[in-house]
């Protein structure tokens, strides 16, 4: 199996760990957790897990000095910041809607790795970035009535901080193992969520067991799962690309939310899970889901670093 269709898979395997985020957290919310403690005790209890993988596996965690710090900020910075604007739009908008605005990012995406260098736009790029859109519409099912524009501003604001921080650990990848990058991320993320939920007094301490659950859930899942399989698959096959096959996340969730909260899926639902599907198959099937040379040339010695 070549590096591609792994990159396709790992990604797609990620969409499926990071599908099971918004079951989990309502499941959470119920339970009487806030935003803050889901936040804090998902990535402590996620970077613990990968700190016993490191250790259990005798993995070389050691990186530059430089590595760690740009690592650090960003979890700490990056993704924290994603993540709280996130939940922002989710107070002010359906989440259908917030769902469809942050899914504006593999187009932020595309440009942002164009403008610094990173990949090419090709036209089979955008055709798949196209399709993939549409079919998200189509499986969230939104509507643009009463859109308000405090949410629509924390939703934007949130999709353009994930896409810068897609593209910078795409580059801060380079010779670093996926474990190791996703393991500074989310013990930075966990000091910055534990620390500011600490300070504030917004961090719960006891929880029901099905809150504790819950959270382990979006530890294993969403975070584990999810964050690893993006790094390493990114790692293979470049921002873009990953970023557009990430569209699959919404349609499992809604299968997901079919099969274990019994929602009903709907003819443009599943007809909006097809198009997705055929997005992907356009970047598989077209000749290869590199970004060109300059690319290839870069990530040519990735075997070295061992399969994920």
């Amino acid at each position: 199996m070549n590096a591609q269709t792994v990159g396709v898979l790992m990604i797609i395997f990620s969409a499926c760990g990071f599908a099971t985020l918004a079951i989990f957290i309502k499941i959470a919310y119920a339970a009487g957790a806030n935003t803050v403690t889901v936040l804090a005790y998902r990535f402590a209890i996620a970077s613990l897990l990968f700190w016993a993988i490191i250790r259990l596996c005798g993995l070389d965690f050691r990186v530059t000095g430089k590595q760690a710090v740009q690592l650090c900020l960003l979890g700490g910075i990056g993704y924290d910041l994603m993540s709280t604007l996130f939940a922002l739009t989710v107070l002010y908008l359906p989440a259908s809607l917030a769902g469809i605005i942050l899914y504006t990012y593999p187009a932020l995406v595309s440009i942002l790795s164009y403008l610094v260098g990173d990949e090419v736009l090709s036209w089979r790029k955008v055709g798949a970035l196209i399709i993939c859109f549409t079919g998200l519409v189509l499986v969230l099912g939104v509507s643009l009535t009463g859109l308000n524009i405090t949410g629509a501003a924390f939703g934007l604001g949130s999709a353009l901080v994930y896409s810068c921080y897609i593209v910078a650990g795409n580059r801060l990848l380079k010779g670093i193992d996926p474990l190791v990058s996703t393991v500074y991320v989310c013990t930075a993320a966990a000091v910055v969520f534990m620390i500011g939920g600490t300070l504030s007094g917004t961090l719960m301490w006891k929880l029901s067991l099905q809150g504790w659950l819950a959270i382990f859930g979006i530890a294993v899942f969403a975070t584990c799962i999810g964050i690893l399989g993006f790094f390493a698959g990114m790692y293979r096959i470049g921002a873009t690309n990953a970023s557009i096959i990430s569209t699959f996340e919404p349609v499992i969730t809604v299968l997901l939310s079919a099969l274990l909260l019994g929602e009903r899926i709907t003819v443009m639902q599943g007809l909006g899970g097809l198009l997705i599907l055929a997005g992907v198959l356009v970047l598989q099937l077209t000749g290869g889901s590199r970004a060109g040379a300059k690319i290839s040339d870069e990530r040519g010695n990735m075997d070295k670093f061992g399969e994920i």
